[in-house]
């Protein structure tokens, strides 16, 4: 795949050129320990990926990749680049934080321009924050690039605005997937339910009977409209709506799996007259509607 970029010649040619020399300018001096660029690609369309974030990915000496990278943007980089694949699912990892930290930091010793391509925004649950710290801690140069979030572009394909000047006018994001109790504090969902707007849960689906029995026990109506959206942004989408008291068991019955995005509010009533992904792109899987 090749992303083009329409551009007039003159201002396309000016503006490689000026971040050509903005990589070059950050690594002189450096040789001997290059610099990494920790970028967004978005949540699964490939051409979600932002014009920086496209620009650094071609400049690639070394690209570590995230499993839910759409794999045509690997296409993106030079074809003599290193790519690594150092994917994360649930109960399974080909190689744990620190081990990719590590990569980060000899890929960049050895003066080596690192893209870590990662799925969503760096710092959104993208574990972004603990390379970037990994990196200053080593004294590495690093950039971020930040990237379009599955928090806002999911919902977003299913035709849900997670705002909306009648219903919603906050936004909480929040993980479904917690780590222990010895090292997380865990998220309250008794309190979450007494916020007014909308709430995205990313990484929720197994946890997802659970999060909404909590929300339920917090006094968050039964009624409230709720959606599930698998595979979001990519022809395969999937959208369940229900309610709270029952979008746990239509997303089991669906058999709803990783990555799901689930959004919680009144603006998920929205779904149906502006479902505008579904009528595009008819292989996408119409909602189950409650």
């Amino acid at each position: 795949m090749a992303i083009v970029i329409d551009e007039r010649a003159s201002d396309r040619e000016s503006s490689e050129r000026a971040y050509d020399q903005l990589i070059e300018t950050g690594l002189q001096g450096q040789s001997s320990r290059g610099r990494v660029f920790l970028v967004g690609a978005g949540p699964g369309d490939p051409e979600l990926i932002t014009l920086k974030g496209l620009r650094c990915l071609r400049k690639a000496d070394v690209v570590v990749y995230d499993r839910l990278i759409c794999p045509e943007l690997l296409d993106e980089a030079p074809s003599q680049a290193e790519r690594v694949f150092v994917g994360k699912a649930s109960g399974h990892h080909t190689i744990n934080q620190e081990e990719i930290n590590t990569l980060l930091i000899k890929y960049a010793r050895q003066g080596r321009l690192v893209v870590r391509l990662k799925g969503g925004d760096p710092f959104v649950f993208g574990r972004g924050g603990e390379e970037a710290l990994a990196l200053a801690h080593a004294g590495i140069p690093f950039e971020v690039v930040p990237g379009v979030s599955s928090a806002l572009a999911v919902p977003a394909y299913a035709g849900i605005p997670v705002t909306h000047r009648d219903l919603a006018s906050s936004i909480t994001i929040v993980t479904g997937h917690e780590q222990g109790p010895s090292t997380s504090p865990g998220v309250d969902w008794e309190a979450l339910a007494a916020l007014v707007g909308t709430l995205v849960i990313l990484m929720g689906v197994e946890t997802l009977a659970r999060i909404t029995r909590r929300l339920l026990k917090g006094g968050l109506h039964p009624d409230t409209p709720a959606a599930v959206i698998q595979q979001g942004t990519v022809p395969q989408q999937r959208v369940i709506t229900g309610t709270l008291a029952n979008i746990a068991a239509r997303a089991r019955a669906a058999n709803i799996a990783s990555p799901a995005v689930t959004v919680v509010g009144s603006v998920v009533a929205l779904n149906d007259p502006l479902a505008w992904f579904e009528s595009r792109y008819p292989a996408v899987s119409h909602a189950v509607r409650g």
